[in-house]
C-alpha cells in the first residue's frame, strides 16, 4: 500500500516523452513513405547495411535520381535504378548492392543485337575488356549488351563516395567509347 506522498513522487519521477511537433510528424511520415515496403523478415534495405548506407548517402547529398527495389533472395539484394545519358541516348543503369562482397554497377548498352552479328561483337567486346581494367562488357544470349563495374566491399569498407566516383568514371568512359561501340553494333556483316 502506498501513501499519497509516494504516489506523487512516482508520478514526478516518471519520464515524460516529448510531444512531436507538426513538422516532426511530417518528417516521420515522409521517411516512412520513402522506405521500401517490407517483405519477409530480414529482407530489403532495412537488413542490408551497405544498401542502407548508400540510401542514407543519397538522402544526405540530396541525390534523388534513383528508385529502389528489394529482391527476395538469399543475398538481400537491393537494386538502385537510374539512367545515364550519353551521346543523346538514355541508358538504363542499376547499382546492385547485396550482402556478398561485391557491388555491381550495371548499364544496359543496347538490346536486340541480331544473332548473326553476335560472334563478331563478342570478339569486339573481349577487346574492350582487355583494354579497360574496371569495365567488363558482355553480350547475353537474348542479344543485350551490358557493361558492368564490380566493386568489392565488405560492410566495414563500404564506400558510397566510391560508387559515386565510379558513376562519374562510367559516364566519361561511355562518352569516349559509345560511338565506336554502336558503330560496331550497326556495322553490316
Amino acid at each position: 500500500m502506498t501513501t499519497k506522498k509516494e504516489d506523487t513522487q512516482e508520478k514526478e519521477t516518471a519520464v515524460k516523452e516529448p510531444k512531436e511537433t507538426k513538422e516532426e510528424k511530417k518528417e516521420t511520415a515522409e521517411k516512412a513513405e520513402k522506405k521500401p515496403a517490407r517483405g519477409r523478415k530480414g529482407s530489403g534495405v532495412e537488413s542490408n547495411t551497405k544498401a542502407l548506407d548508400f540510401q542514407e548517402f543519397l538522402v544526405d547529398n540530396n541525390i534523388n535520381v534513383f528508385s529502389t527495389e528489394s529482391l527476395e533472395d538469399d543475398y538481400q539484394t537491393v537494386i538502385f535504378r537510374s539512367r545515364i545519358e550519353t551521346k543523346g541516348q538514355i541508358l538504363p543503369t542499376a547499382i546492385l548492392i547485396d550482402t556478398s562482397i561485391f557491388t555491381i554497377i550495371r548499364t544496359q548498352i543496347v538490346t536486340g543485337v541480331a544473332e548473326e552479328k553476335r560472334p563478331r561483337l563478342t570478339a569486339y567486346l573481349n577487346t574492350l575488356n582487355a583494354q579497360f581494367k574496371i569495365f567488363k562488357y558482355y553480350l547475353r544470349e537474348d542479344g543485350t549488351i551490358y557493361l558492368d563495374i564490380c566493386l568489392p566491399f565488405v560492410e566495414e569498407t563500404f564506400d558510397s563516395k566510391m560508387i559515386q566516383l565510379m558513376l562519374s568514371v562510367l559516364v566519361q568512359h561511355l562518352e569516349a567509347t559509345y560511338d565506336d561501340l554502336m558503330a560496331e553494333v550497326w556495322k553490316k556483316d
